[in-house]
């Protein structure tokens, strides 16, 4: 379980037993209602999430005191008594003009047991992500030219290691590597049907997962975009198994050396704990709000089922036609090289196409809000797709970690 530290705060006027019982009451069900671990504590400790719970009023000035101990946001914790929600709006716009940031979180212990579920979502992505190491394999590919992020700015503000990886190291790897039966049949077994690839294909590409798993562990790699048309061009393969492998055992892989959208789907499987689905926009109509997307490989865990195909560009090698559910979703993109322009919004998967002029796992898009600035101002092809409602997390993080 995660912890949450919660520092309370009465005014002296009301009884000590009252409030402690008032007290624990608030802590036992917010703890409940979101399987969190909340420690009560005199003052923050700087690690990890802490909340304000601000029992009655009278305690405004006590409590700044405590924030100002604190990073923002600062986050206070409302009751419906003992005027508990006037004193924190009255702490929190003075919070705001002294130029720091928070929120209040108030309603049923469900509604603030999901924030600060969320805020511990937040702080734990952004310890996974800083300090990190990611691999660029290859170069970028030729058209990617609005993708780029900037390697001073990944190093001196998010700690980022980027380690550069030749692409001829990959194909080493790959060549030292002699796929058995059991590893070929564990991407085969589950397949719908397997329509292009012959057996040397399939076995070349589970060797080029083999081979890409063996630099993510050499190089301790939290997540990689590797240059993976050269794959077709040297080893007539592709790098779609292993991608979608990689994605599904939490190693965060992208397509073309794309570093925004790698960084894109870094952050969207750190907020949602699962994989997330990178593609091309391939068809907007904006009238309608809806969108048709893209790619040649899915992670399996987001599929329901799925055939193995061709590439779509090359018609060689493999390629992963996967049938995404319907459901509520996320689609998003981090873009310029400093990874300060967001491109966000939620809807709903609404099918999967099956199309030969597009690459093989192809999704529908119900898209909640305007998609026009797709078309006016976009911030490149690659956008990500996550299952579940994301927005709110990610404009928060993107607001407080990257938005400078």
């Amino acid at each position: 379980m995660d912890k949450v530290e919660i520092i309370a705060r009465a005014s002296q006027l009301h009884g000590k037993q009252e409030m402690d019982r008032l007290k624990q009451k608030i802590i036992a069900d917010i703890a409940v209602a979101g399987n969190l671990s909340l420690e009560e504590i005199q003052a923050p400790s700087g690690e990890g999430v802490a909340a304000i719970l601000v029992l009655t009023g009278g305690v405004e000035r006590e409590v700044l005191k405590v924030a100002s101990q604190m990073p923002s946001p600062i986050i206070l914790i409302a009751h419906p008594g003992q005027n508990s929600l006037p004193a924190s709006l009255e702490i929190l716009a003075r919070i705001r003009q002294d130029g720091g940031n928070g929120e209040i979180l108030f309603g049923t212990a469900d509604v603030i047991a999901a924030g600060l579920e969320r805020e511990l979502r937040i702080n734990s992505a952004w310890e996974a992500l800083r300090f990190s190491r990611v691999g660029m394999i290859g170069e970028p590919s030729d058209w990617l030219v609005a993708s780029d992020v900037d390697r001073a700015f990944l190093k001196g503000q998010l700690g980022v290691d980027l380690v550069n990886v030749s692409i001829d190291e990959l194909v080493e790897e790959t060549a030292a590597h002699k796929p058995s039966r059991s590893a070929i049949s564990q991407f085969t077994k589950n397949a719908a049907s397997v329509k292009e690839p012959n057996k040397a294909e399939l076995s070349g590409s589970v060797a080029i997962y083999e081979g890409l798993r063996s630099i993510v562990d050499k190089y301790r790699l939290s997540a990689c975009t590797v240059r993976c048309f050269d794959l077709v061009e040297r080893l007539h393969n592709t790098g779609c198994y292993a991608l979608s492998r990689l994605n599904d055992e939490q190693i965060v892989a992208g397509c073309e050396g794309d570093m925004q959208a790698m960084f894109s789907m870094y952050l969207g499987s750190l907020l949602s704990g699962g994989a997330t689905f990178m593609a091309n926009i391939a068809s907007i109509n904006t009238d309608e709000r809806k969108l048709v997307i893209a790619h040649c490989t899915c992670p399996l865990s987001l599929s329901t089922s799925f055939i193995i195909r061709s590439h779509f560009e090359s018609s060689i090698g493999v390629g992963i036609a996967a049938q995404i559910p319907p459901g509520p979703c996320t689609l998003f993109r981090l873009g310029g090289d400093r990874l300060n322009r967001l491109f966000v919004r939620e809807g709903t998967i609404t099918g999967s196409l099956a199309r030969e002029d597009l690459c093989r796992t192809q999704v529908t898009l119900s898209i909640d809000g305007s998609l026009d600035p797709l078309l006016s101002s976009p911030l490149g092809n690659h956008h990500v797709l996550i299952p579940g409602h994301h927005r709110d997390a990610i404009e928060r993080f993107f607001d407080r970690f990257l938005n400078q």
